[in-house]
């Protein structure tokens, strides 16, 4: 193992002993669920640390082909999955922190402050796009000069 992949495994390790603790400090509803996504968020991590090669690779195949089709398709594509993750985010956030399930937390928070979260939701998700775009570039000519090395 690599210097750097001995410090992500450090801070996956730290990272999810906060997340394992947590429930000790702060009141969590469906306790197993969330033991559960803990568990799921460790494997996928371990695997990327692990697979870190392997995973390069197939970024750089897959974002060969799909720059190939522009920047606003891939901001739209970035956009519409931050807008799905952070929506999930948030989802479970209520859910766990809470106990509310979304349907709950629409009808307690009002109709204009749902439009205003939706508003502010998706500008996030714009920009997150965008981020998404210039990142993705970055990554892709950092593996790209490698190769060519």
């Amino acid at each position: 193992m690599s210097k750097s992949q001995i410090t992500r495994l450090i801070a996956l390790i730290i990272f999810w002993l906060l997340l394992v603790i947590l429930p000790l400090f702060n009141q969590i509803y469906y306790v197993i669920f969330y033991y559960i996504i803990a568990a799921l968020i460790l494997l996928a991590g371990l695997y990327w640390i692990i697979q870190e090669e392997k995973v390069e690779k197939r970024f750089y195949k897959r974002w060969d082909k799909l720059r190939k089709k522009g920047f606003l398709f891939n901001v739209i594509r970035g956009t519409s999955f931050s807008f799905v993750f952070m929506t999930v985010v948030v989802c479970l956030g209520q859910l766990f922190g809470n106990g509310q399930t979304p349907a709950k937390t629409v009808s307690l928070v009002g109709n204009k402050a749902t439009w205003i979260i939706l508003l502010l939701l998706i500008v996030f998700a714009l920009i997150m796009g965008i981020i998404m775009w210039y990142e993705n570039e970055k990554r892709y000519h950092k593996i790209h000069f490698y190769l060519q090395e």
